[in-house]
């Protein structure tokens, strides 16, 4: 296009005739007028404009008529308008080129498809899916794999879990072998061996029992979970003073619940150390008003204290509370004696 601008700015400023070939050329594109050259140029002119102009028309006959052909083409990108318009512009336009060469032109396009044709076309062919069986772990994988090493302490927690899911289904004799090995485990596990202590005790079996809670007893000594009980069969042989001191040692560091109050109290009203057993007794009624035999127990210590008035209290208490038959009869003697206004120390 920047050609032909330049031709039609030569032809408007009169800068001299132009070539044969060009006029032919910038004629047969209906883009000057033959007017404005001499008469003895036209004739010329108009036989070079006709052959050019006959060329076009017999290449364009010809590609319509190949392009019409029933034969199914390839699909080709198509080309934009201004890359389809300059080679036949240049053609046309070139005022060096000769004409043969722009009659071949269509021949040789057209000698190009035929052989395009006959070409057969490599269509891209997708691979077929192939349906990969999902590889097993070989035994040499498997055990290559990490795996989790569990401490003694969980290993006994998960023994000591099963064991109470075996004793609520009343598999006592599975229940005491699952506790055993879980102390085995670990030795320190102190709700294993307090079961395990209880199992025993149930079964009377006192001298087992309390060689097992001894011996938890010196690995730490301030468990109240293994205390209490060891306490209990110390009392109960008459040991009083060992019973104490092994409830004083755990409560020294550990806040005593209101079992251990309620034992320490009776170990000492045994030990007739009435005031202070009258003092632990009232503690544990405080943590845990509903129980009757510890309020019997806190009347009979505030009495052997000679504290009548608040004996028939704590008597008053129990009484509203469920007693068995013994123990309820000496409740409502106790306090038919104190409430009587003649009775005196």
């Amino acid at each position: 296009m920047s050609l032909i601008n330049q031709m039609l700015r030569d032809l408007d400023k009169g800068r001299g005739p132009v070539k044969a070939s060009q006029i032919a050329a910038l004629q047969g594109m209906g883009l000057i007028n033959i007017n404005r050259f001499k008469r003895y140029e036209r004739l010329s002119l108009t036989a070079w404009g006709l052959a050019g102009l006959l060329s076009i028309v017999v290449s364009y006959q010809a590609s319509i008529w190949w392009n019409s052909r029933p034969e199914s083409e390839p699909a080709i990108a198509p080309q934009t308008a201004t890359e389809a318009a300059e080679p036949e512009h240049n053609a046309q336009l070139d005022p060096v080129a000769p004409q043969d060469k722009v009659n071949t032109e269509p021949l040789a396009t057209t000698a190009n498809k035929a052989e395009f044709k006959k070409k057969p076309l490599d269509m891209p062919v997708l691979p077929r899916a192939e349906t990969v069986p999902t590889a097993l772990p070989t035994p040499v994988e498997a055990a290559s794999k990490p795996v989790a090493i569990l401490t003694p302490e969980q290993k006994a927690e998960r023994l000591f879990a099963r064991a109470q899911q075996a004793l609520s289904r009343n598999q006592q004799q599975r229940g005491e072998s699952l506790l055993r090995k879980a102390l085995d485990e670990h030795s320190r596990h102190v709700n294993a061996r307090s079961q395990l202590a209880a199992l025993l005790l149930s079964r009377q079996q006192e001298d087992k029992a309390e060689r097992l809670l001894s011996e938890g007893l010196l690995t730490d000594a301030h468990q109240l979970a293994l205390a209490r009980p060891y306490a209990q069969l110390l009392a109960a042989r008459g040991e009083l003073g060992p019973a104490l001191e092994t409830l004083e040692r755990a409560i020294v560091q550990r806040q005593a619940d209101p079992e251990t109050l309620a034992l320490r109290a009776a170990i000492l009203y045994k030990m007739e150390r009435h005031a202070e057993s009258a003092t632990a007794y009232r503690k544990a009624v405080q943590g845990q008003p509903s129980r009757a035999l510890w309020w019997t127990g806190l009347a009979v210590a505030l009495e052997q204290n000679g504290q009548p008035g608040q004996a028939l209290e704590a008597f008053q208490r129990a009484a509203e509370l469920p007693l068995n038959k013994p123990v309820d009869d000496y409740v409502k003697q106790r306090i038919g004696v104190l409430s009587n206004k003649d009775f005196h120390y």
